[in-house]
């Protein structure tokens, strides 16, 4: 008897199909893959499962049993648990509070030194390493993610969704992730992954469900089939195979940091100590290291969100030690945050008003204060083709971004800040949570800044895409530069020494 079967199910909102007769089936002791583009049904389809929402039509048969959840209460109560791709945990509360919140009995005094107890060998038992003590503010996104599984199994659920689950995950980390998900099949637990990576799904999942456009386009056990035949069926055409060309870039100095540094609001070690970086005009520069040693604040300090404490930098030539993050803007550096929902959009606003938020209040938006709507509206309108954005529903660039897929979401940003004014564009996680076809579209994007002599700081957690990309490639730990490698010098391991803080010889800051 399987552990799940979704039988036929149809979702529609404002008339258009996000499920249209999509079945799903999951054995217990089974990882399955659910793949797709973005906006091509996945969480869609897992939401229904999980009571978010409510199908159309269809059935679903949980434990052989019939199953309607109405809300994700009711999910879990049933031993269903999802972790959602943004993260639903309290910031300001521990990680302890944060696993228990909600619990029947969860008392303050009794329950607490038990409920570590138990956290505390769970987390052992699965190599999911926290301390039940820290404050969820305090932990890096990969430990966060940690607690969001923790969450779960300590509400002693036997099928476990995970949205995008390694897209905020350095290599090693994914590699000890995949090993807990690998103990959790072993005893019985069922798993089902949302995912892009094709290299992932070939190395952990069982089996593969495919989504296109709201309909199934196949399911196929994963070790009969090829990357080759996952993207055909995922894309409708193989991916291409042609790289942009790349030009040499030359010396010229775009952005030029002496000494920066970045000290803590508390003190304690410097979030960025001592920063000497360069980077040059038609060149990406690739920002490596495991994600909290001060990449996220490189960026902000580059881009004026945060302002530096000492040191000195300069863009095209101009200081700027107090220029705000506007008059930067205006000067060419634009910004793609890794935190699209808190940094990069207005999530009850348009497609439309997102698109020309960094420039409403200009021309040709603006005159004498007065929005010129039809020009933003054309602006929007040649995004969403150029960059393929795909909206809910009928509403196009009217559509609010929050009803828009991760993805499309990460689009509408990139659509923004790689415009004509763009210089210097500092992409951080430019691809999170893209699935292939736009992935590919994006590295094609960036290389074409490059190759018109722009510069593009790219800072990533996926050592393939800095490896590919990049001219050369800068590794952060705890807050300094370790070395600098050139593309054609570095390597998986060279760089993994200097993630972990061991400088080789050879590498230069």
């Amino acid at each position: 008897m399987p552990l799940l079967e979704m039988r036929h199910i149809t979702k529609a909102f404002t008339g258009v199909y996000a499920n249209e007769d999509v079945s799903l089936t999951v054995e217990q002791g089974e990882i399955h893959a659910l793949l797709g583009e973005n906006g091509a049904g996945k969480t869609t389809l897992m939401n229904i499962l999980f009571g978010i929402y409510e199908a159309d039509g269809g059935e679903i048969y949980f434990q052989g049993k019939p199953a309607a959840f109405h809300s994700p209460r009711e999910a879990i109560d049933h031993g269903i648990g999802m972790v959602h791709q943004h993260f639903s945990l309290v910031k300001k509360m521990t990680v302890l509070d944060n696993i228990i919140l909600g619990l029947k009995g969860s008392g303050f005094i009794a329950d607490r030194k038990t409920a570590e107890e138990n956290i505390r060998a769970l987390a052992d038992k699965y190599g999911l390493t926290v301390n039940p003590g820290d404050r969820i503010c305090d932990l890096s996104v990969g430990e966060q993610q940690r607690v969001e599984i923790l969450k779960a199994l300590y509400r002693n659920v036997s099928l476990l969704i995970l949205d995008e689950p390694t897209g905020v995950l350095t290599p090693q980390e994914t590699e000890n992730f995949f090993d807990v998900l690998r103990k959790l099949r072993d005893e019985g637990y069922g798993i089902i992954i949302i995912t892009h990576r094709l290299a992932e799904i070939m190395a952990i999942s069982d089996r593969v469900t495919i989504l296109r456009d709201g309909k199934p386009a196949g399911d196929l056990v994963t070790k009969d089939t090829t990357p080759e035949e996952l993207s055909a069926r995922m894309i409708g055409r193989p991916l291409s195979k042609e790289q942009e060309t790349r030009n040499k870039p030359g010396e010229e100095t775009a952005l030029k940091m002496e000494g920066v540094s970045l000290a803590k609001r508390h003190g304690g070690k410097m979030t960025l100590d001592h920063i000497d970086l360069t980077v040059r005009k038609g060149e990406i520069l690739g920002i490596a290291g495991v994600e909290g040693n001060g990449q996220k604040e490189l960026a902000e300090v580059i881009t004026g969100i945060r302002r530096h404490t000492s040191g000195h930098m300069e863009f095209l030539g101009h200081g700027l030690t107090k220029t705000p993050v506007k008059e930067r803007f205006q000067m060419g550096i634009s910004y793609i945050s890794d935190d699209r929902h808190a940094d990069s959009l207005v999530m009850d606003m348009t497609v439309t008003d997102n698109i020309i938020l960094r420039e409403f209040g200009r021309a040709p938006y603006s005159k004498h204060t007065i929005l010129n709507s039809r020009k933003a509206e054309e602006t929007a309108g040649k995004a969403l083709e150029d960059y393929k954005i795909k909206t809910s529903g009928k509403s196009g660039i009217r559509t609010m971004v929050k009803l828009m897929s991760g993805g499309n979401q990460q689009k509408v940003i990139l659509a923004r800040e790689i415009s004509e004014r763009a210089q210097l564009i500092a992409a951080s996680q430019p691809t999170r949570g893209l699935d292939i076809g736009a992935t590919e579209f994006v590295h094609q994007t960036l290389l074409r800044q490059r190759n018109r002599n722009r510069s593009v700081l790219l800072i990533s957690a996926d050592l393939d895409e800095i490896m590919e990309l990049s001219d050369r490639i800068a590794v952060m730990f705890e807050g300094k530069i370790i070395g600098i490698l050139d593309r054609e010098e570095a390597d998986v391991h060279k760089i993994g020494l200097l993630m972990g803080g061991v400088a080789e010889e050879g590498s230069r800051a």
